[in-house]
């Protein structure tokens, strides 16, 4: 496992407790070993715009933590997956898209597909919310 990937354990819990087999955005049931082809697990904040190896492992700690997990359908080029790939402005103001330095994925809610608006919290939960509640 690399700096800033999610633990099986992250993504089991994210797949099977908190989504309960379906993709965050679109609501669409999932199986678990479709995983890589039917979906994938999206970092809101990149793993790759740098700092995952900073001595000091806040950043990647908070990269491969469970609020900034959202399963998703597709790939990163296809389904929700790759929607939110395509269409980074528009994700990043839907929250699917978290940037560095700004806050911590836990405290900026996101938009699924049918409007209704969502914060994940560090235990594990997708909490509604109200459409100006968060950031």
């Amino acid at each position: 496992m690399g700096a800033g990937d999610f633990t099986a354990a992250t993504v089991r819990h994210a797949f099977f407790k908190r989504e309960r087999e379906r993709c965050f955005r679109c609501r669409r049931p999932l199986r678990f070993e479709d995983r890589g082809r039917g979906w994938s697990a999206h970092h809101r904040m990149p793993r790759g715009a740098g700092g995952v190896g900073r001595k000091d492992g806040e950043l990647a700690r908070m990269i491969s933590d469970v609020t900034n997990c959202l399963i998703l359908c597709g790939s990163g080029t296809t389904g929700c997956h790759g929607w939110v790939e395509s269409r980074r402005a528009i994700a990043e103001d839907y929250g699917y898209i978290v940037r560095r330095g700004i806050n911590p994925p836990a405290g900026i809610r996101i938009k699924r597909d049918d409007g209704t608006w969502w914060l994940l919290t560090r235990s594990g939960l997708a909490v509604e919310v109200e459409e100006g509640t968060g950031l």
